[in-house]
């Protein structure tokens, strides 16, 4: 015969397997954060590139305007226009591009790893 249990509580397999399947989930989203965060890093970094190469890279093909749109677009408080720095003189452009997107860069590679470590079960950190 069959046990019946009376209590409103899980078993305790089915406890775990929604742990498990919690966690996973969590590590999952973490990860996926992590990588969202780092491909802005890696962007801000290209674009920074793409402006210290300016006479070198052709400022028409779509796929630097591309990347210097979405630079733009992302960089928050660190714009290369209206950033923290801002440098005069020769090659002042660069160096905006440079040290601001630089300093961006580096806190989306820091709020990243934050979430990451933030969100992520504590068995997998």
């Amino acid at each position: 015969m069959a046990k019946v249990v009376k209590s409103d509580e899980p078993l305790p397999q089915r406890a775990e397997a929604r742990k498990a399947e919690t966690d996973q989930i969590r590590d999952t989203m973490a990860k996926i954060l992590r990588v969202v965060f780092l491909v802005f890093a890696v962007v801000l970094a290209l674009g920074a590139f793409l402006v210290a190469a300016h006479d070198n890279v052709s400022q028409d093909n779509s796929l630097v305007k591309f990347v210097l749109n979405f630079a733009d677009t992302i960089d928050g408080p660190f714009s290369r226009h209206n950033g923290i720095f801002d440098f005069h003189g020769k090659n002042g452009d660069t160096k905006d591009a440079v040290v601001n997107w630089g300093i961006a860069a580096i806190v989306y590679l820091a709020i990243g790893r934050y979430l990451q470590r933030l969100l992520a079960p504590k068995s997998t950190r």
